[in-house]
């Protein structure tokens, strides 16, 4: 007959076991991304300038990286960026000055992705049903009002329009 003392696992068994588990727990959380890891979409470059596409029924000037138009803008204020700057024009002219979103006081079409442009863009977004984060991307701007222009060399008939299709 054994006896209980054989049965109990040694001190270094335990231990393996202990770091056994504490890996296999730290794997998972090495594998787990942390939530604003998360929320970056990596899979888009900033954006960083503007292009001006065609869709019916006129030629919008849209945030792009070079001459890619899905790309991603999000909180940051360090430094301006033409991108926001026509971000901002889109969010003033076709939302506030519109009242399709409520806002008092100014809003400023200065680049920085600041404080005024996270509000408004995260109102813009619960205007379409979109997924309020705060960050602009091709979900948002498919779903956004952009001005458009037509003939815009010749400052041509202008509106704001979500039908495009880019």
């Amino acid at each position: 007959m054994r006896s209980v003392v054989e049965n109990r696992p040694t001190k270094k068994l335990l231990v393996a076991w202990l770091f056994a588990v504490a890996m296999a727990f730290g794997m998972v959380a090495v594998a787990v991304p942390s939530a604003s890891a998360a929320a970056a979409p990596t899979a888009y470059e900033k954006c960083n300038t503007t292009r001006e596409v065609y869709s019916n029924p006129g030629y919008y000037r849209i945030p792009a990286n070079g001459s890619d138009i899905t790309c991603w803008l999000a909180y940051d204020r360090s430094s301006s960026n033409p991108a926001v700057t026509s971000l901002q024009g889109h969010i003033k002219i076709c939302y506030i000055d519109t009242g399709r979103i409520s806002w008092s006081g100014g809003f400023a079409l200065d680049g920085y992705f600041g404080d005024d442009t996270l509000t408004a863009l995260k109102r813009v977004q619960n205007y379409h049903g979109v997924g309020a984060d705060g960050e602009y991307g091709p979900a948002t701007r498919d779903a956004m009002f952009l001005r458009w222009s037509q003939n815009p060399s010749n400052g041509g008939r202008t509106g704001c329009s979500n039908t495009h299709t880019f």
